[in-house]
């Protein structure tokens, strides 16, 4: 082992909440607690983003942020609306500053597959292409670590702890409601939602349609794995099988849809006679391509979730 090798930061393990749900507890407190350890479990990951070491860090500190948004969002009732509103907001910001430079990891994970996807002639240009993100990538992590280093962003993660402390002992009367109705009611809303869309899905609908049931179904999933522990294992854990599968085809999809509009836009910046210009050219039209064809096999598989009877499944466990 060289001397002056750095040996990597591990990423945090999530730790379980002191308080559990319970059928007939009220649900504010163990909102409150979830909420509170979900907020220490993305900040855990600072220090692993700072350094670096893994892109990883800053992929799951935005997944806990998201996490607490769509909490806050679907239980919304338990909160007092101005406090609701500063929370999502400030969760938001959090979300906002540290787009481009996921948007940028993912892309430059894509190398590979993208050298893939075009003639060897064009691998010039696209290796100019990747430069350019690598510069961009390392200007963008130092915009987001000089922000995690600002009196702002202290002041922003102390003003989302002290919010989220308010609710131990400031709820509404709606926040004194049980936690299985309160459960079965936010569940049977979230799920009516998302299959709705499903089956609304067709051939003819903008990409923007499956991006929104690619969200409703994740905050559906968040929603059974937040309240997993009052209903029967098995029959939850498929329930979250089969979205997870799903999400995962929608995800693919997005973010397919993502780079090409990334892709259009940069082209755009080019000079037509460029080897950047043409290699981007050919990276384009090949990513349009298996994005059209994954749309196929995509509302397919979509059909698929909407006619394989999960309704009574969950109209079983959750509807009243």
């Amino acid at each position: 082992m060289t001397m002056n090798k750095r040996d990597k930061l591990r990423l945090p393990t999530r730790k379980r909440t002191p308080v559990k749900l319970k059928k007939d507890s009220e649900i504010y407190l163990p909102t409150y607690y979830f909420l509170k350890t979900e907020f220490q479990h993305a900040r855990r990951h600072e220090k692993g983003l700072i350094r670096d070491d893994d892109t990883e860090f800053l992929h799951q500190y935005r997944v806990s942020l998201r996490r607490c948004r769509a909490l806050i969002g679907m239980l919304g009732p338990i909160f007092y609306p101005e406090q609701k509103v500063m929370l999502q907001n400030d969760l938001k910001t959090c979300m906002q500053k540290t787009n481009a430079l996921r948007d940028l990891d993912v892309y430059l994970d894509l190398m590979e597959i993208y050298f893939d996807a075009v003639e060897p002639q064009h691998h010039e240009g696209l290796s100019l292409f990747f430069n350019d993100l690598k510069d961009r990538r390392t200007a963008q992590f130092v915009a987001v670590t000089e922000w995690l280093d600002t009196p702002d962003y202290t002041q922003q993660c102390a003003q989302i702890a002290g919010l989220i402390d308010e609710l131990e002992h400031k709820t509404t009367e709606a926040g004194k409601q049980p936690c299985l109705p309160a459960a079965k009611k936010s569940i049977w809303k979230r799920f009516k939602k998302t299959l709705a869309l499903c089956q609304s899905v067709g051939y003819a609908n903008p990409d923007e349609h499956l991006h929104q049931l690619r969200i409703s179904g994740k905050k559906l999933r968040y929603l059974l794995e937040y309240f997993a522990p009052m209903f029967p294992k098995k029959v939850i854990k498929d329930q979250i099988k089969q979205l997870k599968q799903l999400q995962d085809a929608l995800g693919d999809f997005n973010d397919s849809s993502v780079q090409i509009t990334f892709l259009s836009q940069y082209l755009e910046t080019l000079k037509p006679e460029s080897k950047r210009h043409q290699a981007i050219s050919h990276l384009l039209a090949a990513t349009e391509k298996k994005h059209a064809d994954h749309k196929i096999s995509l509302i397919d598989h979509v059909n698929q979730y909407a006619m394989a009877a999960p309704e009574k499944s969950f109209e079983k466990l959750y509807r009243d």
